[in-house]
């Protein structure tokens, strides 16, 4: 893989994360509101991400690429576990109270891999490198829509969660967008121009949507309650910092460092926590504060915490 500059990063992060600001801004003005964000969000899954992940899917046939893509869902597999037993391990540790313990796993395993990774990605290494960073969001999903909710369920509700609702929730627009974009890499397809070019366009709209969606959520937080959480930054320590080097020294075990999959592997892991959270929280009548206070610290930490990682990974 090329190296980049450390100025290159913080460039290319600087770009993604300061789209952040005309959300932020256009919220607080009143000129959107809770509804606004919902909807944007609602296009983006249903279809600008899809449409973002086809696009990149849309790439010469590589046996290479092809068998990365088992690393990744193996690699990305074992750190989800090894988040898991490491937030089993701190919960215990903290003595967090028994409403937090479910929904503080689930904020340690589960990043915003989606809505900011793939932006960052694109954005730092290109289209093979959101390719892989789909992967990942899948392997992701898969996860979410079954152990996830179980662990915010965990101490917040006794809600049941049958076959069904769980089937429902893995096929989702943005899993479905990752498996048309495989078949037609995997079969080499080549959508005719007419198709591809508005495609194309439409995903692109993908990361500045995005961006505006996560400023106007963070408009909406109160300064003082959210750096007031004390477990809101433990889980700041822990997502941010901690979890994506134990993803490094398993990356750095498997396959080893200085490769785009390394990169891509650990920077999906580097992201904020998934929003996901907070919308099961309240679905499941879970802690939605302590949720909320996880989701908006992290993702306004990891405006310094990715740029380090990513000059982290020109070193290792």
């Amino acid at each position: 893989m090329e190296q980049l500059a450390t100025t290159d990063i913080i460039v290319a992060l600087t770009k993604t994360f300061i789209l952040i600001l005309p959300g932020y801004i256009i919220t607080k003005l009143g000129i959107i509101n809770e509804q606004h964000t919902a909807g944007m969000s609602s296009l983006i899954t249903c279809v600008t991400y899809p449409c973002l992940v086809i696009t990149a899917m849309q790439m010469e046939f590589s046996m290479r690429v092809l068998n990365n893509c088992k690393y990744v869902v193996l690699i990305f597999l074992g750190a989800t576990v090894a988040a898991l037993i490491v937030s089993k391990i701190v919960s215990s540790i903290v003595k967090l109270p028994p409403e937090r313990a479910g929904i503080f796993a689930f904020m340690l395993v589960f990043g915003n891999t989606g809505f900011i990774g793939l932006p960052v990605l694109n954005g730092l290494f290109g289209s093979e490198a959101v390719f892989y960073g789909a992967l990942c969001d899948s392997t992701y999903d898969i996860f979410m829509f079954t152990v996830g909710i179980t662990l915010i369920r965990r101490g917040a509700s006794d809600h049941h969660m049958g076959i069904k609702e769980t089937v429902k929730g893995l096929v989702n627009p943005c899993l479905i967008g990752v498996l048309i974009g495989l078949t037609l890499y995997v079969c080499q397809i080549t959508l005719p121009e007419i198709i591809a070019s508005p495609v194309e366009r439409v995903g692109n709209i993908t990361s500045p949507l995005a961006m505006i969606v996560v400023g106007s959520h963070l408009a909406r937080v109160r300064i003082r309650d959210l750096f007031g959480s004390v477990h809101g930054w433990l889980v700041v320590l822990m997502k941010l910092i901690v979890f994506p080097l134990i993803a490094l020294l398993i990356v750095k075990l498997v396959i080893g460092t200085g490769s785009l999959l390394a990169s891509v592997i650990v920077m999906q892991a580097a992201m904020p926590v998934a929003m996901l959270s907070v919308i099961f929280s309240e679905r499941y009548k879970g802690d939605v504060a302590f949720a909320s206070a996880g989701v908006m610290l992290t993702t306004l930490m990891c405006i310094i915490t990715i740029p380090l990682h990513a000059i982290l990974l020109q070193f290792v």
